[in-house]
């Protein structure tokens, strides 16, 4: 099964695959499909410290970046015909991702090993999982890559 049509039938609207051998590798390594109105929870990674890299492959995705209060900080939309395609995510930063079209595609990396994300790394500005007012914040996300608010910005 491709992986866009499994993102498709994943209640998240989103799937990946792993290519790395084991969540204790050094350096995880994953395939990432991604629609229109999956929602992720916007984040960082301190606990333990770690950056990430995010190659679009497929289609497109805009990258959000915060303040510790929910402020949107910058912005940028990443794909094959965007003006970027790659963005490091530095250690710390509060960020999500929307995907902009059907069966986007990404290849992330970050160190390892695996660990979830740590309680004080989960935003608590930003509605939790299964909340109803998450569709309302991803409104609030696609309004920023807008025409009048874009930005092409990295971190």
């Amino acid at each position: 099964m491709s992986l866009s049509r499994a993102a498709t039938e994943n209640e998240r609207l989103r799937f990946h695959a792993n290519i790395h051998e084991s969540y204790a590798d050094p350096c995880q390594r994953l395939f990432i499909a991604m629609h229109p109105r999956s929602y992720v929870i916007p984040h960082r990674h301190t606990t333990p410290a770690k950056s990430e890299t995010f190659v679009v492959l497929r289609g497109s995705l805009g990258l959000v970046f915060f303040d510790d209060q929910g402020g949107v900080r910058n912005s940028v939309r990443l794909g094959p015909n965007c003006e970027a395609q790659v963005c490091d995510i530095p250690t710390g930063v509060w960020h999500t991702a929307i995907s902009f079209e059907d069966g986007s595609v990404f290849l992330e990396f970050k160190p390892g090993p695996y660990c979830p994300y740590a309680q004080d790394d989960i935003a608590s500005w930003a509605p939790a999982y299964g909340s109803p007012s998450i569709d309302k914040y991803l409104d609030s996300l696609y309004r920023v890559f807008e025409p009048t608010n874009f930005r092409e910005k990295s971190t």
